[in-house]
């Protein structure tokens, strides 16, 4: 018996290609995952007890603010993840071609157009810092330093982060978890060097967002090159003006889609640090990177899942699609249960060994993060279906309600109940709205295609 037979004797799974797929996506993914989360194991306390507070406040919120900002390639990048997928299971070499070139077109004029409209805010604002927050005067000027370096990381990093849209599309999505990991190696070496030479701010922007785009763009000239996705083309062949047009129709929706996510789910920081000031977002950063961790170990499982349902559907495989969807559903909520519980439980003698000090954080903040972390798991896992399935439009719309909904909840209950406010001003737009429209979608997806 060969060995391939043995495995799909033993392992069910082993005799479907695309789940195999999936899970070599995710193995890789937690191989990077794990990285990044030793990265920040090692070095927030290291950073929390260098740092001035505000100063601290101000790292915190920026890398956060690196998924906020994933609306910054005006949608093109999802846009190319779907086109790839198309392209790939129609075995069509030219139609790949035209996406990824009319892609990078996009993305490079979207990173223009950002530095651009930075350096316009620094040169008309007449306190460009104060889109971090409350600085005071002292800490102005590494902070403005510390806000340039990110805004030029973002650009450049807009059209090298697009080889992951493409990896991802071709179900190659492995190659994204090894380049997280050698970027990771890289920050876990430079940001203690930093901080132990008491370097700027800045430098430490560089070590950690940096590192990344550096991986990236080392990636994407690697991929390339390996897959010789542009070797012989002509201008022309890779800037088709319909594909270019069928990306922005499908971009300005993911555009929407994005900027909705950014404001329902990750505005924390721009509303913590606005109301209350950089050193409470800081102590707030630290307790919910901890539930991000969750979060992060069930989206690297996730992240194959995007392009194998684009897949399924693109070939008309609906029974597949249906039952993974739900056998995903269950998984993600029982872990996230089960994990979000353990650290409730334990987030003292957590905190207290990991930042050796007796920071203790409110019981309350544990529980809505806990709460919203279980909620995001299965909101990631019908993300990802609708996203391949290409249902696009009906999530603008729920998301904008959601946005605007969570938006200005958050702005109100941050002032009365602090930190803990925001969170459960996601929770609560997210049921009253997200939920709702997922099982409209499901239910008019699977009957309309029996």
């Amino acid at each position: 018996m060969t060995i391939r037979r043995l495995l799909e004797a033993r392992l069910p799974f082993a005799a479907d290609p695309r789940l195999l797929r999936v899970l070599a996506t995710a193995g890789a993914s937690y191989v990077g995952r794990f990285g990044a989360g030793i990265v920040v194991l090692v070095t927030v306390p290291m950073a929390r007890a260098s740092l001035p507070p505000e100063l601290f406040g101000v790292w915190m919120m920026l890398t956060a603010l690196l998924g906020f900002f994933s609306f910054a390639d005006l949608g093109i990048g999802n846009g190319v993840l779907n086109g790839v997928t198309r392209a790939r299971a129609a075995d069509d070499a030219q139609a790949l071609r035209r996406v990824l070139g009319s892609g990078y077109a996009c993305a490079l004029a979207s990173g223009v157009l950002l530095l651009l409209a930075w350096c316009t805010w620094v040169a008309l604002a007449t306190s460009p810092v104060s889109v971090a927050g409350r600085i005071s005067p002292a800490n102005a000027p590494p902070v403005l330093a510390a806000l340039s370096t990110f805004a030029l990381l973002i650009a450049v990093n807009i059209p090298a982060s697009l080889v992951q849209k493409a990896q991802l599309g071709s179900q190659q999505g492995h190659w994204i978890g090894i380049t997280q990991f050698a970027s990771a190696l890289v920050a876990l070496v430079a940001v203690p060097l930093i901080l132990h030479a008491r370097g700027p701010l800045y430098l430490l922007i560089l070590a950690t967002l940096g590192a990344q785009t550096l991986g990236n763009l080392a990636s994407s000239a690697w991929w390339l090159r390996r897959n010789r996705i542009f070797a012989g083309a002509s201008a022309r062949d890779l800037v088709d003006a319909p594909t270019l047009r069928g990306l922005l129709h499908v971009g300005g929706q993911f555009f929407a889609l994005q900027i909705a996510v950014a404001f329902a789910f990750q505005s924390d920081a721009i509303v913590i640090t606005q109301r209350l000031g950089q050193a409470p977002y800081g102590d707030f950063a630290v307790v919910q990177k901890l539930f991000l961790f969750v979060s992060m170990l069930l989206n690297s499982a996730l992240l194959g899942l995007w392009p194998a349902f684009g897949d399924a559907i693109a070939r008309d495989d609906l029974a597949w699609a249906k039952r993974v969807l739900v056998r995903s559903l269950l998984v993600a909520a029982s872990f996230a249960s089960a994990a979000s519980l353990a650290l409730v439980l334990s987030i003292g003698w957590i905190t207290t060994h990991w930042l050796r000090t007796s920071f203790a954080p409110p019981l309350s903040l544990c529980v809505a993060l806990a709460t919203w972390t279980v909620i995001e798991a299965m909101g990631s896992v019908s993300g990802v279906f609708m996203n391949g399935a290409n249902l696009v439009r009906i999530q603008v719309v729920v998301a904008l309600l959601m946005a605007a909904v969570a938006f200005g909840g958050k702005w109100m209950l941050v002032s009365v109940l602090g930190p803990t406010g925001s969170v459960l001003a996601t929770i609560a737009a997210y049921c009253m709205i997200a939920i709702p429209g997922q099982f409209f979608v499901y239910r008019t997806v699977f009957a309309a295609r029996k």
